[in-house]
């Protein structure tokens, strides 16, 4: 059977409420559903039994968003306590979330006046541009401007 999409990937939070506020109010991400899950198969599914995670099942909260046609689960881990994020991008298993834009330089000024603090200038490279910053848990977002390109959802 073929693979015919990703569906959604995941980000661990430490706070959850945070995390919605910043991503709704400065990425325009849409709350699908939030949803907790006290010690039931996912707590228990997504530590497994393999990596040497000797643990009772996970009480986690999660929220899913959707930014344009991508969706991302938010997991807020209750207990055991969610722990800081390193802040390394170059870790393994880290991440960053890329938001594709039309007018890149307007949607820095639009961020930057909200009290977003950007981490890199715009850079430019065959035409596409780009520049970072951090969430407030530390995750890197990129801003993404495609060459002469009309954002397709």
């Amino acid at each position: 059977m073929p693979i015919t999409s990703i569906h959604h990937f995941c980000i661990s939070v430490t706070n959850l409420d945070r995390t919605l506020e910043f991503y709704t109010k400065h990425l325009g991400a849409k709350v699908e559903n939030v949803v907790q899950n006290k010690h039931g198969t996912l707590g228990r599914s997504l530590f497994g039994t393999k990596w040497g995670v000797d643990r009772k099942p996970a009480d986690i909260t999660l929220a899913l968003v959707r930014i344009g046609a991508v969706r991302i689960e938010f997991i807020q881990y209750n207990d055991p306590p969610a722990s800081s994020y390193h802040k390394n991008p170059s870790a393994a298993g880290s991440a960053h979330i890329a938001v594709q834009v039309e007018e890149i330089e307007a949607v820095r000024a639009q961020l930057e006046g909200e009290g977003v603090e950007f981490h890199s200038p715009i850079n430019h490279f065959h035409g596409e541009k780009w520049c970072y910053f951090r969430d407030p848990d530390g995750i890197v977002v990129e801003l993404i401007q495609p060459p002469n390109e009309k954002v397709k959802n």
